[in-house]
């Protein structure tokens, strides 16, 4: 709850230093934390798979209005869980063994979300760009960040003109420009992938919608 309300924060901070008329300017604009499950995906090496396992994952978006049916969206998202690197054969051998390690997985974005208006029952679609992070909890790895995009769609159910629910599905793609690799194992063999490459990742989301403004 810290984090989350830490993170509020922090959304409103780098609205105002975007545009400090903004949250003025425009109508309503809503904060929606929400918790939900989220797929690791693979990313897959010539020597093996790199599987990010799935698990929990939770998080804040934050939408501006900024036309009829059409919002800003501003959302971090984060997963905490376990990843693995599997070698196919022919590199099964101690240079590629390898202990499943804790990782965070996270997400920064910002993007448009265009609703359709049916009275209280908003379906909607968001497409968004940004920045994912990769945090592994044990020091002989290092963190990684990447650009990534994301495409979802969804619905918005208001209980009243303050209140309602939110649910979603997203599509998560960090993108690997320029190739990647790292050093794994005891022996410290390196395994690499091409540039251009996307671990597909994905969530189901559902979170309680607080709108604020006129």
């Amino acid at each position: 709850m810290k984090k989350i309300l830490k993170l509020s924060g922090l959304l409103v901070f780098v609205i105002l230093m975007l545009d400090p008329s903004i949250l003025f300017a425009q109508g309503k604009f809503e904060i929606t934390p929400y918790a939900g499950y989220m797929f690791g995906g693979r990313l897959r090496f010539y020597e093996g798979d790199f599987k990010i396992k799935d698990n929990f994952n939770y998080g804040l978006a934050l939408d501006i209005e900024v036309a009829k049916d059409t919002k800003i969206e501003l959302f971090w998202s984060e997963m905490q869980t376990t990843a693995e690197f599997r070698p196919f054969y022919g590199f099964d051998n101690p240079n590629y063994w390898v202990d499943p390690f804790d990782i965070r997985v996270g997400y920064i974005q910002i993007g448009t979300v265009q609703e359709m208006d049916l009275d209280n029952i908003r379906p909607f679609g968001v497409l968004t760009v940004g920045t994912s992070y990769f945090m592994p909890q044990n020091t002989n790895y290092k963190d990684s960040w990447k650009f990534s995009v994301s495409l979802g769609a969804g619905v918005k159910i208001w209980f009243t003109e303050r209140v309602g629910i939110r649910l979603q599905g997203r599509m998560l793609m960090p993108i690997l420009w320029g190739g990647a690799g790292f050093t794994i194992g005891s022996g410290g063999a390196g395994i690499t992938v091409g540039g251009g490459t996307s671990i597909v990742q994905g969530d189901f989301t559902g979170g309680l919608i607080i709108a604020l403004g006129n």
